[in-house]
């Protein structure tokens, strides 16, 4: 392990194994350290399924015990190291409320102040994806469409709909294409 904490966080800034959990635990808990001086006591894991979050802090209800923390690889695959560190401390301030018993959801005040005070996105990336479509007769832009469906018409001529590219938009604008 390198020395100081500093160090280790920009090393992972730049990249992240995602072979094992190990690192991504040890990330977390360096920010845990750092953020909350506490450490994080439940696992933190990559999870290859989840796309439409960033990450999750997992709990059982019930008990009112902790989980894990699940982080998408998918969005690392996407937005780099540097959007895991966000994500990471968004996922620790719910860890570390729950934990203390206060108000722990998004949409609480406390849960705002805690990641405005540590740095942390109150939301994910947004982003949107899905074929590029536009109007067989006149060719104007139509927007996006997650599936082709032969039964969409354009809205300017009442005609079907041609499907490009399926792309991703990022919250930048910019484009990705996407072999699938």
């Amino acid at each position: 392990m390198i020395g100081s904490s500093e160090q280790f966080l920009e090393k992972a800034i730049r990249s992240i194994s995602t072979t094992d959990n190990k690192e991504l635990y040890q990330i977390g808990n360096e920010l845990s350290l750092h953020y909350f001086n506490r450490p994080c006591k439940i696992p933190i894991e990559w999870d290859k399924s989840l796309k439409n979050a960033a990450g999750c802090f997992q709990f059982d209800k019930r008990n009112h015990k902790p989980i894990r923390i699940v982080q998408s690889l998918w969005q690392y695959n996407q937005f780099g190291a540097q959007h895991v560190i966000g994500t990471l401390k968004h996922e620790l301030a719910h860890y570390h409320l729950f934990i203390q018993e206060k108000p722990f959801h998004d949409a609480d005040m406390e849960f705002k102040q805690t990641c405005r005070k540590i740095g942390a996105p109150l939301f994910a990336l947004a982003m949107q994806e899905g074929y590029e479509t536009s109007c067989s007769v006149c060719g104007e832009s139509t927007g996006l469409e997650k599936k082709e469906k032969k039964k969409l018409a354009s809205r300017c001529c009442k005609q079907p709909l041609d499907f490009g590219e399926y792309v991703l938009i990022l919250p930048d604008g910019s484009r990705i294409e996407v072999i699938k």
